[in-house]
């Protein structure tokens, strides 16, 4: 069975993805990002030692009269233990809700395509900027 075409007015876009240490601690970060009913895109692990910049990934999304979508983020962290140590033995992660449901909704729109989206990672929160806005959640340590 053939899925329905898009509606005419749906128009799909793309967004670049830039992770920032702005903590004071070494972390291995990954992003993850959802635009609902898509499957989930994921970034790969990468060290950023403090006010470390990098990219991370391009998104997907869609903008448009008949959307009703929104873009979803998960940020996973691991610390690193000591200085002079090659161990990431803390486990960090974004948002509020128990295991598997602490996505933050950060919706990308129009004057977001082809834009970077910038993830900065606080001591205790992670601020989710784009062109259109400014999202924050909490991070906070979630060892397993």
């Amino acid at each position: 069975m053939a899925s329905d075409p898009p509606p005419p007015q749906l128009t799909e876009r793309w967004a670049d993805v830039v992770i920032e240490n702005k903590s004071s601690h070494i972390f291995k970060l990954e992003v993850m990002h959802q635009y609902t009913g898509h499957e989930v895109q994921k970034s790969e692990w990468h060290i950023l030692k403090p006010n470390e910049k990098k990219w991370m990934l391009k998104v997907n999304f869609n903008t448009g009269v008949f959307t009703t979508g929104t873009d979803n983020w998960k940020v996973h962290g691991l610390k690193k233990k000591e200085k002079d140590s090659q161990d990431f033995t803390e486990s960090w992660r974004s948002g509020t809700g128990a295991a598997g449901t602490d996505w933050k909704k950060h919706t990308l729109r129009s004057e977001d395509h082809g834009e970077v989206t910038e993830i900065k990672v606080f001591e205790a929160e992670i601020q989710f900027v784009s062109k259109s806005g400014t999202s924050t959640t909490s991070f906070y340590r979630h060892d397993d």
